[in-house]
C-alpha cells in the first residue's frame, strides 16, 4: 500500500494509569482488565461504540484512533466525565494502594496503522501531552482526584472553544507543554480540584505539601493596635452564663472590658 492511501486524521484517545510499574504481577494484571472494563463502561454511557476504535493497548495504556464526525463533542465532553464517574465508584470502597488512577489525553491529526502500531504526527502529538509534566504533576498534587485530562490546543479551540461541550473556559487551565522535541500549549482539567491552584509548573513531580493558612485570629486576643499601653490590662473569658449582678469587670487605665 502507498503512504498516501493510509492517510487519515483520526481523533486520539490515551490514557495511562499511575502506579503501575510499583504493584506485583497479580495486581498489573487486575489493573489492566479493570481499565478496559471501565473504558467500556464509560464509552457506553457516553454514547459511544468502542468497536468503531482502532486500540492499542499495552499493559496500563491505552491509545485508541476513533473516526472523526459527530462523536467528537462527547469524546471530549461525556467521555471523560463518564470515565471519571466509573474511576469514582470503582475506587471508593478501596484503599490508596488499590486505587486506579489516570492520566487521560484527546487530541486530533494525522494517525493511521503502521507495520508495528501506528503512525503519524497525531499519535505523537497525544503521547507527548500524555506523558508531560502537567498533567503528570497535577494527578500528583491533587491525590484524592481520579482522573487528569489534558487536550491539544486544537481540540480546545475547534470543539471546546465553539462552544459544542458544557464546558467553558475556565474548566481547562492552559499550560505550556515541552516533551522531547515537541513544544506547544495545551488544556488541562482535573475533576474535583481547582487546576488553576495546582502547581503544575514547577520543578519535577513529586507531590508538593500545600502551604498551610494562617490560623485565624482569636477573636478574643488583647487589642493590637500601634503604640497602645498595654500594661496592667485584663482580659475576662467566660464560657458559661455568669451572673454579675454588683460585679466589675477588666478595668485597666482607659482600656475597659
Amino acid at each position: 500500500m502507498q503512504l498516501h492511501e493510509q492517510f487519515g486524521r483520526r481523533f486520539c484517545v490515551s490514557v495511562d494509569a499511575e502506579g503501575y510499574g510499583g504493584r506485583d504481577d497479580r495486581a498489573q494484571h487486575d489493573m489492566q482488565r479493570t481499565l478496559v472494563q471501565l473504558l467500556d463502561a464509560a464509552a457506553a454511557r457516553a454514547q459511544l461504540d468502542r468497536t468503531t476504535w482502532i486500540r492499542q493497548g499495552v499493559g496500563d495504556e491505552e491509545l485508541s484512533l476513533v473516526p472523526l464526525g459527530p462523536d467528537e463533542p462527547r469524546m471530549v465532553d461525556d467521555f471523560p466525565r463518564q470515565l471519571d464517574a466509573e474511576l469514582a465508584r470503582f475506587n471508593r470502597s478501596r484503599g490508596s494502594a488499590e486505587r486506579l488512577r489516570l492520566r487521560m489525553a484527546l487530541h486530533v491529526g494525522v494517525a493511521y496503522r503502521a507495520d508495528n502500531g501506528f503512525a503519524g504526527q497525531g499519535v505523537v502529538v497525544v503521547s507527548r501531552l500524555l506523558n508531560s509534566k502537567p498533567v503528570r504533576r497535577a494527578l500528583r498534587l491533587a491525590p484524592s482526584v481520579n482522573l487528569a485530562l489534558i487536550v491539544s490546543d486544537v481540540v480546545f479551540t475547534d470543539v471546546i472553544g465553539q462552544g459544542h461541550t458544557t464546558f467553558v473556559k475556565d474548566d481547562f487551565r492552559r499550560v505550556e507543554v515541552s516533551e522531547k522535541e515537541y513544544r506547544a500549549a495545551a488544556w488541562l482539567r482535573v475533576p474535583g480540584a481547582d487546576v488553576h491552584r495546582l502547581d503544575v509548573d514547577g520543578p519535577g513531580e513529586g507531590s508538593v505539601t500545600p502551604t498551610a493558612s494562617p490560623e485565624p485570629e482569636d477573636p478574643r486576643a488583647s487589642p493590637k493596635e500601634p503604640g497602645a499601653n498595654r500594661a496592667g490590662l485584663v482580659t475576662n473569658v467566660f464560657n458559661h452564663e455568669v451572673h454579675a449582678t454588683h460585679a466589675t469587670f477588666g478595668i485597666s487605665g482607659d482600656v475597659h472590658g
